[in-house]
């Protein structure tokens, strides 16, 4: 796949917005400074595409025009509700073992929408949002050409989008943390990537909105004119053991195929065990 927005523009895009962006440094989903990876020197490579639509390389590639947040407070409040964004809210708490010592919060999610009404906090739900990692080279070289020649070079531009590491080390981990908590509290967990990303992952079997406890928003990025848009969301509901299971990494073999391999090892003497009397 080649780089295909470039500071929140589509590589093709070269109008003056679009450069003035680029120079600038800034991020247009969210008004502000571009931060990915660095604050002075941003690499501000918003995502991969083919022929099939564009991966995002960045989580904040997702909030462009809020669509994820109105998608989900829709399915978690209902129509016509107001509700606040609460970025990196932490929701579980490591008790001080020492006295003086100060209590600890992990497990940040990536926002918190809470329903207001009367201008209180009534009910709450999560958002996580979820980029791919590429593999290949490093790729401020491929940005550093565009930027200077206002054009990209295909020959250095293309990376491959890695979907299994991001969902095997990046995702899971974060699921597995906060998903459960989120369960016991019968409240809303929502997980956005979009559809190249969710089209990689392992197969599971799919649930009732009564019953989720774990819904997928995954959105199409598509390519419109010279830019590219979030299309629709698609909307998954699961649970989440067969989401945990979908996800494990690798499928446990019969306990008659380990016996085997032992069995082969112990016979070629092959293995670097000592066999032993209990």
């Amino acid at each position: 796949m080649l780089i295909s927005e470039v500071f929140g523009y589509g590589v093709e895009n070269l109008g003056d917005d679009a450069w003035r962006s680029r120079n600038a440094k800034r991020c247009p989903f969210r008004n502000s400074p571009c931060t990915k990876s660095s604050v002075s020197d941003p690499i501000g490579i918003c995502s991969l595409a083919n022929e099939a639509g564009a991966a995002s390389l960045c989580p904040v590639r997702f909030v462009e025009r809020d669509v994820i947040f109105t998608d989900a407070a829709r399915l978690a409040f209902g129509e016509g509700v107001r509700f606040g964004i609460f970025p990196e809210v932490r929701i579980l708490k490591i008790v001080a073992e020492n006295e003086g010592e100060r209590d600890r919060k992990i497990g940040k999610v990536d926002y918190i929408l809470g329903r207001i009404d009367d201008g209180v906090v009534t009910d709450f739900a999560a958002v996580e949002v979820q980029a791919v990692y590429f593999s290949g080279d490093e790729i401020r070289t491929p940005l550093r050409y565009f930027l200077e020649n206002r054009e990209l070079n295909p020959e250095i531009s293309e990376r491959r989008p890695d979907f299994r590491s991001s969902a095997q080390k990046r995702l899971v981990p974060q699921l597995q943390l906060k998903v459960p908590v989120f369960r016991r509290w019968g409240k809303k967990f929502f997980v956005v990537v979009d559809t190249q990303f969710f089209g990689a992952l392992p197969s599971f079997g799919h649930t009732t909105p009564a019953n989720s406890e774990l819904t997928w928003l995954t959105y199409p990025i598509a390519k419109q004119g010279d830019d590219y848009r979030l299309g629709d969301a698609t909307v998954i509901h699961s649970e989440w053991d067969e989401v945990k299971n979908a996800l494990r990494e690798g499928t446990p073999p019969e306990p008659d195929e380990i016996v085997a391999e032992l069995q082969q090892k112990l016979d070629r003497r092959q293995n670097p065990a000592r066999v032993l009397e209990s």
